[in-house]
């Protein structure tokens, strides 16, 4: 197999992964925020972070 004829079967399957993910993510149910209110549960608007500032870099 030539060096072109491997990147072109790794792009493929690179793309094939992409398409299953895609597909996958569109088969997720998330409920809507209206959905999240009515059950009274906790909305993440402007949460503190749990653990503290970030490092200084």
């Amino acid at each position: 197999m030539t060096d072109h004829a491997a990147d072109d079967d790794i792009l493929r399957r690179s793309q094939e992964s992409i398409d299953e993910a895609k597909a996958a993510a569109a088969e997720v149910d998330l409920p809507d925020q209206e959905d999240l209110i009515d059950e009274d549960l906790p909305a993440a608007d402007g949460g503190a972070p749990a653990d503290g500032p970030a490092p200084a870099a």
